[in-house]
């Protein structure tokens, strides 16, 4: 059965202010004082720096404190997650960044950038009154406060997280196209416009990233293929909305793999039209496979990014780690999510 967390408990947010829009910094302070009115005892941390928030959860984990959140997007999620591996310590999540993957997949309520208007969003940095305004709506302290009862009412779990050479991951690794967008794609890009960022990169990485060849060692096996994109997945959404991991499962010891083969804009289209309709499961040029351990090494350097943050080149080692991250998530994540 699913743990619950105890009604009283000592809680640390860990809040990245360069993820997401300015106005959720005003709003923190009302997720403190209804965490706080329900009897947590609340620390809220700022970080200032990369990796941060790996050290503050570590250090969180290592004082025995219940419960430690990832306030940002999916780069803060991986830091904080990061660093409570193996421990006793909780995770959660406040999601306020760019697409909030881990949220959106365990259905935990979520600030929407999408839905927002991103010039807005971005505005809010820059003019004082429409943070007011947009406080005033309410929008931004009904999806916090609705997330942070996930906090306290929410089942906790064991899940798996990747590990790909020494650094951990909730979500996915990249290998080749999909890491060179993430390079391409400033901060300043993210804040702006969200999710949207991405598109404009993507197309233009697309269009002349060629392939190359890689051997792919699953679970001791070899095999060579030709391919511009291999994703090793933990969970089932890609980018929010894909369901790239059709059959993964966030506790099985295994990590989901997607090789797409060939190149050029036309191929990489049939690629994503195939995922939408989850038919890559069964594409030929499509290798779809699970593996608890995977190798790539390949023909030219590739480069490597773990949920969305570029950090290594090819070769590069992965493998799951099973079951080593308790976390909180809402009754309503959906059972598919978890094996047996």
């Amino acid at each position: 059965m699913p743990e619950r967390l105890p009604f009283r408990m000592r809680v640390e947010l860990i809040y990245n202010p360069q993820s997401g829009p300015a106005v959720v910094r005003r709003e923190l302070a009302h997720v403190v004082a209804w965490l706080t009115s329900q009897g947590c005892e609340v620390v809220l941390h700022e970080t200032s720096a990369p990796l941060e928030a790996t050290d503050l959860a570590r250090d969180a984990a290592r004082r025995e404190v219940d419960l430690v959140v990832a306030v940002g997007g999916d780069g803060t999620v991986n830091e904080v997650a990061s660093g409570l591996v193996h421990s006793d310590t909780v995770f959660g999540v406040l999601p306020t960044g760019t697409t909030n993957v881990w949220a959106l997949q365990m259905k935990i309520p979520t600030l929407n950038p999408i839905g927002i208007n991103s010039r807005l969003a971005r505005l809010t940095s820059e003019r004082d009154e429409l943070p007011s305004l947009l406080s005033s709506l309410g929008y931004y302290r009904s999806v916090l406060i609705d997330a942070a009862r996930v906090l306290l009412e929410g089942r906790t779990v064991q899940v798996d997280v990747g590990k790909a050479n020494d650094r951990y991951f909730l979500l996915w690794a990249g290998v080749g196209l999909d890491a060179a967008v993430t390079i391409n794609v400033s901060l300043e890009h993210k804040k702006a416009f969200g999710p949207l960022s991405f598109v404009g990169a993507t197309l233009e990485t697309l269009r002349d990233y060629p392939c190359c060849e890689v051997k792919l060692t699953l679970d001791g096996q070899p095999q060579y293929v030709n391919t511009a994109l291999v994703i090793v997945t933990n969970i089932q959404l890609y980018a929010g909305t894909l369901p790239m991991g059709a059959r993964a499962c966030v506790n099985d010891g295994r990590l989901d793999v997607c090789v797409f083969r060939g190149e050029g804009v036309l191929n990489y289209v049939q690629h994503v039209l195939k995922v939408v309709s989850r038919q890559h499961v069964q594409d030929p040029e499509i290798d779809y496979m699970q593996a608890s351990e995977i190798l790539v090494e390949s023909a030219r350097p590739l480069p490597v990014h773990v949920d969305d943050e570029p950090f290594a080149m090819t070769p590069v080692s992965i493998r799951v780690v099973p079951r080593s991250l308790r976390a909180i998530v809402p009754h309503a994540a959906p059972d598919h999510l978890f094996a047996g």
